[in-house]
């Protein structure tokens, strides 16, 4: 090797090892957490399969004609690709469906962050007009007449079936819901490259973009309560509709990233159909709303490095949740 080659391939190494040094991230945040859960609603085989049966059973609606499933589909990532998913009797929604893919981790549930527990989410779907329109009570009595579930509950709860066990079986089955072997969490394991072009959106992503700040952490989520501009006037009140506060007004919970590239349309309106839609939104900055975070600002972003952020995106998806029958 004479000596110009050797400069060559130092220049290489070097610039090789400023990239990765550049790209550094806290591996240990990425890694599967602890969930917690309450004592009195521990996972066990029998409270799964309970909670699985529910969660695909039809029975929930009026008109039994949709389950759970129907809206957090399992091979759309437990989300749905429709800007308001259809209720009984063809009634529309009123919110974007988002992934319910680790939603074990979450601290507060609903896109405004109002219900406190998995447990008590489940409640809201069943009696909201656009959604189930039923009552409890009177599907866990439909349940009481299926030996299959009357057994399942007694293994499960040591009682029969009712509002107690419905509740708490579904939240058993959905903390089993996990997402963590997307190409990201493979190359944090050193499983797996990026390419150049997604290593170069990972930096967006940790740097320039400072998408980090409110999507950090295993989940890609701050959980934070914020307004992101979408509107400068928004239909939806957001978490003012629980609070009646005015500083809660058009403030939503910050979504999940994981899946993000196949669970869309996006916002909790489903009002952007592409990612590359959602991006623009914030390299403009959003629009100007009383109670916009101060982080949301123009990123000043290139059309390339905008495509380099989308691509690195694409590396949250977890391919296991769309092969599930």
């Amino acid at each position: 090797m004479n000596k110009r080659q050797f400069s060559i391939l130092l220049v290489i190494a070097c610039f090789s090892s400023c990239y990765v040094v550049k790209n550094e991230i806290k591996k240990e945040n990425y890694l599967l957490p602890v969930m917690n859960v309450d004592a009195d609603n521990l996972q066990s085989t029998v409270r799964e399969e309970l909670g699985k049966k529910l969660f695909f059973d039809p029975i929930f609606s009026i008109d039994s004609s949709i389950s759970c499933a129907s809206c957090h589909n399992p091979t759309l990532a437990f989300a749905d690709t429709h800007q308001f998913s259809a209720g009984v009797f063809g009634r529309a929604g009123v919110r974007n469906v988002p992934s319910i893919l680790n939603i074990g981790y979450h601290p507060y549930f609903l896109r405004e962050g109002s219900v406190p527990t998995i447990e008590m989410q489940a409640l809201i779907p069943i009696q909201e007009k656009n959604e189930f329109d039923h009552n409890i009570v009177d599907i866990a009595n439909q349940l009481k007449e299926d030996k299959e579930y009357d057994k399942l509950s007694r293994l499960g709860y040591g009682r029969e079936i009712d509002h107690y066990v419905i509740t708490r079986a579904l939240g058993v089955y959905q903390r089993t819901l996990i997402s963590n072997k997307s190409k990201f969490d493979k190359y944090i394991a050193g499983k797996m490259q990026l390419s150049r072009q997604e290593m170069k959106g990972m930096d967006i992503f940790f740097g320039k973009g400072n998408c980090s700040s409110c999507h950090g952490g295993f989940n890609f989520t701050s959980y934070k309560l914020t307004n992101n501009g979408l509107y400068k006037k928004y239909q939806d009140i957001g978490r003012m509709r629980a609070t009646k506060d005015s500083s809660d007004l058009a403030v939503f919970k910050t979504p999940s990233l994981r899946n993000v590239s196949v669970t869309p349309p996006y916002m909790h309106d489903g009002s952007l159909s592409t990612l590359s839609a959602v991006i623009a939104h914030y390299n403009r900055g959003g629009e100007e709303h009383l109670n916009k975070y101060p982080l949301i600002q123009p990123l000043g972003l290139s059309r390339q490095e905008m495509k380099s952020l989308e691509l690195f995106l694409n590396c949250l998806t977890d391919e296991r949740f769309q092969k599930i029958p």
